[in-house]
């Protein structure tokens, strides 16, 4: 594709790709990062929703 630009434009191209695990599994990495914090917590015995709570990071379950 560089080459193919660099003919039809006239000048040098040079393309910066990504990997495709970079590209379409972004997500996959959080949740792998989610999953050991929840194994953690658990070995740990602290209560994820309760901490969520305390640092405003989940909504509070209830009559809303």
């Amino acid at each position: 594709m560089a080459q193919e630009a660099s003919e039809k434009l006239g000048g040098g191209v040079t393309l910066d790709v990504m990997r495709p695990l970079q590209t379409f599994d972004s997500g996959g990495r959080a949740r792998a990062t989610g999953q050991i914090v929840e194994a953690m917590a658990k070995e740990a015995g602290v209560d994820l929703d309760k901490a969520a709570q305390i640092v405003n990071f989940a909504p509070e379950r209830g009559g809303r």
